[in-house]
């Protein structure tokens, strides 16, 4: 007890790996687990030995299918282990594991790694100390973690990235397909959405995709997963659309007064399965839309009010009622064009315009007229052109009849 030993040797001595007796010593210590405290994590550089990890605000930023992903943050605390971490990146960069499809389980891929076999089943793993991610099928799936997916900001504001690398050591296949587009909440906020299509199979009879929708707004407060939905589409072996599974998704509102969960179908119906040189993938339509203010109105001959939004939506507004008189000399004025039912007017027959005898509406005409007026002004420009463009000519007719009949 009380004892200081020392080896009595230099570090450069001790970390040549030349010499047979040093390569017995394991210069990086132990390997890290799932319960293994981030703040305790250590990682050997050279001869120096560093903690990447420090208590704050860690940023997340990835990239898949080589798109950047939307930055999530994590808080790195001082009970935060290294199971947290990989958890919270699994949910950043939305990869669905077997159970996000329980009906039909997402496949893994062939195991293609010198020294592994089996199949990779996608998901996050800590293996041999190291953290490993395994993506969904498909290129436009691939993953991506370089120096710059990390950022960390400390309680007293000093920013700090982490030396973490990542390197891929199977890449990514399968032909894949991505569309992306603008859904809308309740308050009409957008909500980005995307979605990815990847051949999974094909047999004698038919073709199988396997799609995958993530969305960096989905907003839970337990979690950062992006991951919305996965199915199937289904095509026949003329490419033609047969069916597809799961495609009600659900998008997270829970940051938000808006109505949560969000919920859409994506309808596949439209897409067919063909063999090209490129998959493409596009989103047609969509009946959401951004908050808009009423720029004009049409009336239908119907009595249909129909209001047109400044974000294009047509949306009815209200609609038109007449009513018929059997002696409408016997109505009483009573002012600003406006009349009332008489002793001798009968009862009114109330409908809406068309219906019962009672006839239509004609929109931008005089009351007690059938004019046009916007039509009948265009007409009255055009008649006016026409009569002025025929006098021209008879003038010139004139003309030349006369200077016909001055020759001698």
């Amino acid at each position: 007890l009380g004892v200081d030993y020392t080896d009595g040797r230099s570090d450069a001595d001790i970390s040549d790996l030349s010499t047979p007796g040093n390569q017995l010593v394991d210069l990086d210590g132990p390997t890290i687990n799932s319960n293994t405290l981030l703040t305790n994590v250590t990682r050997r550089d050279g001869l120096d030995y560093i903690n990447p990890f420090v208590e704050g605000t860690m940023s997340f930023e990835a990239t898949k299918g080589g798109r950047s992903l939307e930055a999530k943050t994590f808080e790195v605390t001082a009970g935060s282990t290294v199971q947290d971490l990989v958890s919270f990146m699994e949910e950043a960069m939305g990869i669905q594991t077997l159970s996000s499809d329980s009906a039909n389980p997402i496949p893994g891929s062939v195991n293609n790694i010198p020294g592994e076999t089996g199949t990779l089943l996608p998901g996050a793993y800590i293996q041999d100390g190291q953290i490993r991610f395994v993506a969904n099928n498909g290129v436009d799936n691939a993953l991506e973690i370089d120096l710059t997916s990390f950022r960390i900001t400390s309680p007293g504001g000093t920013v700090t990235v982490p030396n973490i690398a990542f390197g891929s050591i199977q890449d990514a296949t399968g032909q894949s397909a991505v569309a992306d587009f603008i859904t809308y909440d309740s308050l009409g906020l957008p909500i980005r959405t995307r979605v990815t299509a990847v051949l999974e199979a094909r047999t004698d009879s038919e073709t199988r995709y396997r799609w995958f929708a993530d969305s960096a707004d989905n907003a839970r407060r337990d979690d950062e997963s992006i991951a919305i939905g996965s199915g199937i589409i289904t095509f026949d072996g003329n490419g033609n659309f047969i069916s597809a599974t799961n495609t009600r998704v659900t998008i997270d509102r829970e940051d938000l007064p808006s109505v949560s969960p969000l919920e859409f179908d994506i309808d596949f119906s439209a897409v067919s399965g063909l063999a090209t040189d490129t998959a493409t993938l596009a989103a047609s339509r969509q009946d959401g839309s951004p908050p808009g203010t009423l720029t004009s109105y049409v009336i239908g001959e119907d009595g249909t009010i129909r209001g047109v939004f400044s974000n294009g939506i047509a949306r009815d507004l209200g609609q038109l009622r007449l009513a018929r008189f059997s002696n409408p000399q016997g109505l009483e004025q009573r002012g600003q064009n406006l009349y009332s039912q008489g002793i001798n007017t009968g009862l009114p027959i109330e409908g809406q315009p068309g219906e019962n005898g009672i006839g239509s509406v004609v929109a931008g005409a005089l009351e007690l007229s059938n004019t046009d007026i916007g039509g009948d002004l265009v007409d009255l420009v055009l008649a006016s052109t026409q009569y002025r463009s025929n006098a021209r000519v008879i003038t010139a007719t004139q003309e030349l009849f006369d200077e016909l009949l001055n020759i001698r």
